[in-house]
Order: C-alpha cells, then sequence, then structure tokens
C-alpha cells in the first residue's frame, strides 16, 4: 500500500506537513524550506510516488522524502517559479517553472538535464491536469499508426516525461518481440532475416547499441552452447554477462530451469537443516555474480568459496555487511546499513522496507492514540535506529500531543502541564508545542512558565539522549 491512500498533506510557513487521513492531527514535519533568496518564498507543488514525496517552493528548492523513513533527498535548482513535478519513476522527477522549461533530475546519481522539445512541455504547462498517457496517445500514436516509429522513439528520448506512459509501453513491446524473433534467426544463422525484422528500428538513437550488440553477441553462441552442454554454467552465465543477447535463446532458459531445480532442492535440504548438502547442490553457483546475493541468503552467508583471484567490489562487501546483520538478527543496524549506502537492488531490503512501513503504520495509530509505551514496546531496539530518528521522533511528538490533547478534554489540566514540561525537556520548544500551550492555557486559564534554559533551541534528534525515552 502506498502512502496516497492512508495520508494527506499541507503546506503551511514553508512547512510540508503529514496528516493521516482519518484526522487533523498532524503526524509529522516533513520538511522546512528556507528563506535564503527572497522575502516572498512559499510552496507550490507538490508531487507522489509510491512512497515518495516531492515538494518545490518559489526559489528553486526541491526536496524529495520517503515518508516512512525520512530518507531525503533535497535539490537546489536552478529554476525559479516551480510550477509543475511529475515522477517518470523512483529515480526520475520531472520539475517545469513558470516559462515551460523544463529539467528531468536523477534522484539517484545527482544529476540533470533540460527537455529539449518545448512544444511538448507547452502542452504539458497549458493542460497542468493533462493525464500523461492521454498526452503521450495524443502525441505518439499517430506516429504508431504511421510507423515512424524512430520518430516516436526519438520523440520520448527528448522528452522523458512520456516514459513509462501506454503509448511508450506499446512501443517498447513493439521493439522486443521483433528484437526476441530477431535472435531466433540469427540462432537459426539466418542474419538476412534479422537485419529484415529490425530495419525499422536501425536508425532509433536509444536502440543502436542493443542492435549491434545483438550480432556481436551471437558470435559467441556456439562457445556458448558447448559450455552449457558440458555443464559449465559459472563460465556460461559469465558469457551472458558479457553477451546479453545471449539470454534471449532456449538454452539460456533451460539454463535458468536447471538452477530453479537446484536452489528448491538446496532450500528444502536447508529446511532439513542439512546445510553442508545445501552448500554441495548450490556449489558450482556460488562464484556467479548474478546469483550470489540469492544463494548466500539462503545459506545465511557462511560458505566459503576461493575468491583470492578477484577483489571484492565496494557494493559488494556492502551487501555483504546487510546479509551479515540479518544473520544475526541485528535488524537496527540492518536499516542504519540500508541507509548509510543506499542499498536497493537485494530482495532482502524489499523485505525489510515492507516490515518497517508495517511498523510505521502501526506506530502512527499507537501515536494517534497518545499511547509512547505501545510505541517503544513495538519497535524494541529499532527505537534508536541513528538513520530514521527523524520518522520515529515525529511519532513520538505525535503520541505527546495526543495524550496532552486527551487530557486537556477530560480537563486533568495538572497531568496536562506535566506533560507539556516533559516534552520540552526531551524536544524542545517547537512551534508545534508552542501551540499547543497556547491551547492548554486558553482551555486551564493559566500560565505556563519557562525557565530559560527550556527556551534554548535543540536539534530534533536531540531526544535520542533523554533517558526518559530511551531508558525507561
Amino acid at each position: 500500500m502506498t502512502h496516497q491512500s492512508l495520508y494527506t498533506f499541507s503546506v503551511l510557513n514553508n512547512r510540508v506537513l503529514q496528516f493521516k487521513y482519518n484526522t487533523s492531527i498532524q503526524i509529522a514535519r516533513l520538511h522546512s524550506f528556507s528563506n535564503s533568496k527572497s522575502k516572498d518564498i512559499f510552496t507550490n507543488t507538490i508531487a507522489f510516488y509510491e512512497n515518495l514525496l516531492a515538494c518545490s517552493n518559489h526559489d528553486g528548492e526541491i526536496v524529495v522524502v520517503n515518508v516512512y523513513n525520512r530518507k531525503k533527498n533535497i535539490i537546489s535548482s536552478e529554476q525559479y517559479n516551480i510550477e509543475a513535478l511529475h515522477f517518470l519513476n523512483n529515480n526520475l522527477l520531472v520539475a517545469s517553472d513558470i516559462n515551460g522549461h523544463a529539467q528531468v533530475y536523477d534522484l539517484k546519481y545527482n544529476t540533470a538535464r533540460e527537455v529539449t522539445t518545448p512544444s511538448i512541455l507547452t502542452l504539458l504547462h497549458r493542460e497542468k491536469n493533462m493525464d500523461l498517457n492521454t498526452l503521450s496517445c495524443s502525441v505518439l500514436k499517430p506516429l504508431i499508426d504511421e510507423n515512424s516509429l524512430a520518430l516516436a522513439f526519438g520523440m520520448i528520448d527528448n522528452n522523458p516525461m512520456l516514459k513509462s506512459t501506454t503509448e511508450h509501453n506499446k512501443l517498447e513491446e513493439m521493439f522486443r518481440v521483433v528484437f526476441t524473433k530477431a535472435a531466433e534467426e540469427l540462432r537459426k544463422d539466418n542474419k538476412d532475416n534479422a537485419l529484415k525484422l529490425l530495419k525499422n528500428f536501425k536508425d532509433i538513437s536509444s536502440k543502436k547499441e542493443k542492435i549491434n550488440a545483438l550480432f556481436i553477441d551471437f558470435k559467441h553462441y556456439d562457445r556458448f552452447k558447448l559450455h552449457i552442454s558440458e555443464e559449465k554454467f559459472s563460465i556460461a552465465y559469465a558469457l551472458c554477462l558479457k553477451h546479453s543477447s545471449l539470454t534471449f535463446t532456449p538454452e539460456f532458459k533451460e539454463m535458468e530451469d536447471i538452477f530453479d531445480t537446484a536452489i528448491k532442492l538446496a532450500r528444502e535440504q536447508m529446511l532439513m537443516n542439512q546445510k553442508d548438502l545445501a552448500n554441495n547442490t548450490l556449489s558450482q553457483y556460488m562464484t556467479i555474480l548474478s546469483k550470489r546475493d540469492e544463494i548466500k541468503t539462503l545459506l545465511g552467508g557462511n560458505y566459503s568459496y576461493d575468491n583470492s583471484s578477484k577483489e571484492k567490489s565496494k557494493t559488494e562487501i556492502q551487501n555483504e555487511k546487510l546479509l551479515f546483520a540479518y544473520e544475526k538478527s541485528d535488524f537496527k543496524e540492518c536499516y542504519e546499513l540500508i541507509d548509510k549506502y543506499s542499498i536497493e537492488d537485494l530482495e532482502l531490503v524489499t523485505l525489510l522496507e515492507k516490515h518497517w512501513i508495517k511498523l510505521m503504520i502501526e506506530c502512527e495509530n499507537h501515536a494517534l492514540n497518545g499511547d509512547i509505551k505501545a510505541i517503544k514496546t513495538l519497535l524494541g531496539e529499532l527505537l534508536c535506529t541513528k538513520t530514521r530518528v527523524e520518522k520515529i521522533g515525529d511519532l513520538l511528538r505525535v503520541a505527546f500531543y495526543s495524550k496532552i490533547k486527551t487530557l486537556e478534554e477530560n480537563k486533568k489540566f495538572s497531568s496536562a502541564e506535566n506533560i507539556i514540561y516533559s516534552y520540552i525537556d526531551i524536544f524542545g520548544l517547537d512551534i508545534e508545542i508552542r501551540e499547543i500551550m497556547k491551547e492548554y492555557e486558553k482551555r486551564s486559564s493559566k500560565k505556563l512558565a519557562l525557565t530559560q534554559g527550556e527556551n534554548e533551541k535543540v536539534l530534533r534528534s536531540d531526544w535520542l539522549n533523554a533517558a526518559l525515552i530511551v531508558e525507561s
């Protein structure tokens, strides 16, 4: 489930706020924009994609935040008066300003490039509520119908916002079908037929490299078949890594089926505590890069093989650290490693993040009920996950807010006062507690007294040092 069905968002005084869909209680302050360039800056556009929220202000600052783990990507854009944001996927974000100029930001590699076809951007700018599939249909469908595939793909290359739309997916499927047929013709040694099949795609810049590689890759086809017949799977997989077109052959599918059978048998052996047998079953696959993560997850990361001749990559070392932490059941370290190294490509990360989202949703409900103890019990050691301190801190703050509100409604002002002071000791005197204090003083007709120390500003992560939270 994504955040859209669970939350609403608001922008107030340059702050991006998050609310549960069925309550007016603020559950998080996702971001606060600075006023570095102008006195009259305000936040003016928001976009969503899965668990990501993107927001920008008139001064060109863009923030992308994961609403569950609070990981942020802050972009200082050269654009001014950004009026539209759109996610192409979880790594690509398009921003368009008031003049119709657009940039595509790669969130993974922190790069940006300008989108160059103004007619499409003008149309998107003029029809701000137009669905992108409708836009792509109006632009791409006539080109597809005319078989002007090079023009259609060129339009997409120049306008990345058209990627992943219905018409783009149709184009990619057309290419995939033809490419597969061409590979089959090369497998039968019919090069002329393969060239004829691909003639409509040969002038498409984004496909030239793949098409050229197809003919080069099949020069190694006979050697590939020989390795498989001799069951030298590690060499065969290595050949596919270098010549990826070989993965379109029935021999590759046969090799994958053999691996699937082996991994299924090894899984059964592990369930019966026969780890030595499982190691033996998978021994010939252990040096295959594309299979290594799956095998190490299954075997628990303790098998060994001769790796002295090949230095492990930085990514492999980071992944191994994560797998080792998982084996120790040290989930706090798992999440800190995921955030520290931005690990995304392992199936284990997907499983851990799904579990985290489930925890956050449960904790949000406890927070709205003012139940701090339930949050601490549910999270356990994860309460002090340093890389996710902002999200956890917001949960605890909301629990305090809700508890204070309930006590005020029941006219238990003395108890509410004590919790307000406890909050200030832990979290400091922030904007939200100041509003709650005003409401308390109005209801109770009592003025709250603050010491000089309580007026001092504290970091939003300082609650980690509060014994009342982490030790009680």
